[in-house]
């Protein structure tokens, strides 16, 4: 939040001044941060646009060209990039033409539906891409709305330049309320409920009613009124009535798996339980349990030993033994 906070204290006479420089000299350099940044993914757009590739930015990335006064003043570690899955090798040759490397994280077509790559010239990272070919990774939030349907409702954005696209606002609110507890467990992030505090405060009357319609019908009602609610605690957020005071209905079986992530102290086994549950054939479960036990390879070798001439049995039952309480612990 440092930028939006010295954006609002550093010409207040009642601050200290002591104080009102340091954030004012922080605010400035991740402005020249943001702007380098700025140029490297206005020509990584323009690049993957020439391959005929729409790419959608997603979250902070997205918010900070649509939503706020200026882009540096929505702090972010990577740009989300959303992207049709048949486009996923064109994207990933782009990348590495341009630089970009990719990082170590678990593989698996069932585990992960991201990627993240770094661009680091002289040794010195400047932008790094978290590519997604579905919107979430838990089982029962990745298919909550599709890149084709985000694609159809996307909306230009010309500052970045030519292949520049979000979401357009009522997706944006559904990806903005869901990630914050899809992938973080209701975690207390500010800048989180300050997104869904920007874009609730635009919504027409219509675009409410077409949310709430949204939430109901892909089964996340409880989850999204859960952050709007945060929000409104937090920053005052206006919402409709008929938004926050819904009459109980019978709730379906994805509406109970999702709201099950509001849950406190959830632990990651029971996310796991829950994707086995929401994939529909037994072929997938037993290949999502293979893939979360036995990554490949290249991945044990780079994470777990990359200068070690380990056997890969040893390894696996090293990631077993250390792995087992990330599983278990409640955070």
């Amino acid at each position: 939040m440092l930028p939006l906070v010295a954006e609002r204290v550093t010409a207040d006479a009642g601050v200290p001044s002591a104080l009102r420089t340091t954030l004012g000299v922080e605010a400035r350099r991740h402005a020249a941060l943001d702007a380098a940044r700025e140029v490297e993914l206005g020509r990584l757009l323009s690049a993957l646009d020439a391959r005929s590739v729409r790419a959608l930015l997603m979250k902070g990335a997205h918010l900070a060209y649509s939503h706020y006064l200026r882009p540096d003043l929505r702090p972010r570690i990577d740009t989300d990039l959303l992207i049709a899955r048949k486009d996923r090798e064109v994207v990933v040759a782009v990348l590495a033409e341009r630089g970009y490397e990719g990082t170590g994280h678990v593989v698996g077509t069932l585990v992960m539906y991201q990627a993240c790559y770094v661009k680091r010239p002289h040794g010195v990272p400047l932008h790094v891409v978290d590519l997604h070919w579905k919107v979430a990774n838990p089982q029962v939030f990745s298919d909550l709305v599709s890149y084709e349907e985000l694609k159809a409702s996307a909306v230009a954005l010309p500052a970045l330049g030519i292949g520049a696209w979000g979401l357009s606002d009522v997706h944006a609110l559904l990806i903005a309320c869901v990630h914050r507890v899809a992938h973080h467990y209701d975690a207390e992030m500010l800048i989180w409920l300050y997104d869904v505090h920007l874009i609730a405060s635009r919504l027409s009357l219509a675009e409410w009613h077409t949310f709430g319609d949204l939430c109901v019908g892909r089964g996340v009602a409880h989850v999204c009124l859960r952050s709007l609610e945060r929000a409104s605690a937090a920053f005052g957020t206006m919402l409709p009535p008929f938004v926050t005071s819904a009459p109980e209905r019978v709730v379906s079986a994805t509406e109970a798996a999702t709201a099950a992530f509001l849950e406190p102290g959830r632990r990651h086994v029971e996310q796991v339980v829950g994707d086995l549950r929401a994939l529909r054939s037994w072929g997938d479960r037993a290949r999502l349990v293979r893939q979360h036990v036995f990554p490949p390879a290249s991945y044990m070798r780079g994470s777990y030993a990359p200068s070690s001439g380990a056997p890969l049995a040893v390894l696996y039952v090293r990631r077993a033994v250390h792995g087992a309480w990330k599983w278990l612990a409640r955070p």
